[in-house]
C-alpha cells in the first residue's frame, strides 16, 4: 500500500495507483543494487576506461574517463544502471573521489610518457561532489598528491548544474 501510495503521489494529485507484485521486485532491486554498490569502491569493482578525444586533424588531444563497474555476478553495470541510485544517495560522493583520485593517477603515469604527457583528462563531476564546500580543497589536494598539472585536469559539469547558479559555479571552477 505503501508503494502504490508513493506512486500516486510522484505521479502527481489526483492520481490512483494499485500494488503491482513488479513494483516490490523493483524495490527489492534497486535496494540490493544499492548494498553491492555500497561495497563497490572497497571491493575493487569499479574502473576507468578511457575514450580518446581527437582535434581537427584526428590527432589525440585527450580522454574522458569512464566509469564501469565490474559487478561479480552481474558483469558490467553501466553508469545508467548505477549512477542515479548512487546520485540519491551519499555513494556519489566515494565514488566521485574515487574516479578523480584514479584520473589523477592516470594523469601522473601518462606524465612519464613522452607520447602521453601533454594529454588532458575529462572527468564528469556530480551536483553533489560539486556541491560540497570543500570540493576545490579535495581537488588540489588529489592533484598535490599525484602531482599532476591541474591543467591537464578537465572537470565536466552538467549544463543544468552550471545554470543553477552560475556565479558560483564560476567562482569554484576558476578556484
Amino acid at each position: 500500500a505503501d508503494m502504490a501510495m508513493y506512486q500516486a503521489k510522484s505521479s502527481g494529485r489526483n492520481a490512483v495507483r494499485f500494488f503491482d507484485p513488479v513494483m516490490q521486485h523493483n524495490v527489492a532491486m534497486r535496494a540490493a543494487m544499492e548494498n553491492d554498490l555500497h561495497n563497490a569502491v572497497t571491493l575493487d569493482q569499479l574502473q576507468l576506461h578511457y575514450q580518446v578525444q581527437v582535434d581537427n586533424e584526428h590527432r589525440p588531444v585527450g580522454a574522458e574517463a569512464l566509469l564501469r563497474w565490474f559487478h561479480p555476478e552481474s558483469g558490467v553495470v553501466m553508469p545508467d544502471q548505477f549512477l542515479q541510485i548512487a546520485e540519491e544517495s551519499t555513494l556519489i560522493l566515494d565514488i566521485g573521489n574515487w574516479v578523480l583520485d584514479q584520473a589523477c593517477s592516470q594523469l601522473a603515469m601518462w606524465a612519464d610518457d613522452e607520447l602521453m604527457r601533454d594529454l588532458t583528462l575529462a572527468v564528469n563531476v556530480s551536483t553533489k561532489q560539486f556541491s560540497q564546500p570543500n570540493f576545490v580543497d579535495m581537488v588540489a589536494g588529489v592533484m598535490s598528491a599525484h602531482g599532476v598539472v591541474p591543467a591537464r585536469l578537465k572537470l565536466e559539469l552538467t549544463e543544468s548544474m552550471v545554470l543553477d547558479d552560475m556565479k558560483s559555479t564560476k567562482c569554484k571552477m576558476q578556484a
